[in-house]
Order: C-alpha cells, then structure tokens, then sequence
C-alpha cells in the first residue's frame, strides 16, 4: 500500500518533472457561477477523499460553505432527515496496473525513465434528497492525465496553464447546481 501512495504522490508533484491536467468534467460550467437559489435552507455533506486530496475537497467546501446556493447553508454529518440534503461523494479511478508498475520504475530510477496515467481520476457523486427520500443522484466524471520524467522539469511550467484538481472538482459543482436547480428553486425547502 505505501508503494500505491508513492506512485500517486509522485503523480502529483509539479516540481518533479510532473506534468499533469484534468480531463472529461464539465469545462463549460467553469465559466458559468451559479445564480443562488430560492430554497431556505440547504444541509450537505461533502465526504472525505478516499485517496490523497490536491485540493478538490477544500474547493468543494468552500463552494458549499460560501456560495449561497440556499439562503442558508448548513454543514453536517449525516441526513438530518429533514429539508433539502446534498451529499457530495468522491470515488477515485484508480491508476491502471501498468501506470502504477511505470511509476514505481521511474520513482525507483528518480524519474531517469518515464511514467504516465491517462485514466485515473474521480467519480463525483451529488445525491440529492429531501425529507429523507433519495430523489435523484448526478454523477459527474473526472480523469488525470499525468506524465513523470525527468526530461519533464524543464516544462512543469505547463502545469500553471492546465486544469488541477480544484478546477475540475468547482466545474462539477456548478455543473451540479445547474442540473439540479429544480430542487435549489423550491421556497419551500
């Protein structure tokens, strides 16, 4: 298991001759900020990242926390079994077998030869309830796409002109508060 986390930190790192960006989530909704909606109070509950967090989780935190997507916004554990509940849910894609052999190659060799990943990544879930009855879930996909080499540090510049994770976790989001506004208009929730 350590080697997994390895591998996939050194997948993340930009200094080390990584270059990586996310693919497949919705771009267009980057461009498009959610109007806020008539509900009165919105409860969520964004789960912990089962792999290591480039900074998606926090992004999606501040975006349910700030944002206004309800007149109030109320963080909590569990369904308060009232109301309108969102539970935000990440699964990560995990690496291929052959990108994770590759990648513990090049780390063992400090990155004198190459590794990629073209298909690892996160499925975000919204599900989406009210009064306790699931009504819909909005699934969301997300893939990275990664090179490490050496012959990469000159170019991890590129890096600052690609989608991260952050990008790519707020597109989901305000794709979400788009798909869902039915549920986000209701004053009555």
């Amino acid at each position: 298991m350590k080697l997994f986390y390895a591998v996939t930190l050194s997948f993340a790192l930009m200094g080390s001759g990584c270059v990586a960006t996310y693919r497949d989530f919705p771009e267009d909704a980057l461009l498009k900020k959610p109007a806020p909606g008539t509900c009165n109070v919105m409860y969520y509950n964004v789960k912990r990242f089962n792999i290591l967090d480039m900074g998606g989780y926090n992004k999606l935190q501040t975006i349910f926390r700030n944002a206004g997507l309800c007149k109030k916004m109320e963080a909590v554990d569990a369904n308060p079994g009232k109301g309108l509940y969102v539970e935000v849910v990440a699964n990560w894609k995990p690496l291929t077998l052959p990108a994770l052999i590759f990648g513990y190659v090049s780390l063992s060799t400090l990155t004198l030869l190459p590794a990629w990943s073209t298909n690892d990544g996160f499925i975000v879930k919204y599900n989406v309830y009210v009064d306790e009855n699931k009504m819909e879930t909005f699934n969301y996909e997300i893939t990275r796409k990664a090179g490490l080499w050496i012959g990469l540090l000159p170019f991890a510049w590129i890096n600052l002109f690609t989608y991260n994770e952050e990008d790519a976790f707020e597109a989901t989001a305000n794709q979400f508060v788009i798909d869902a506004r039915r549920y986000l208009a209701s004053p009555g929730l």
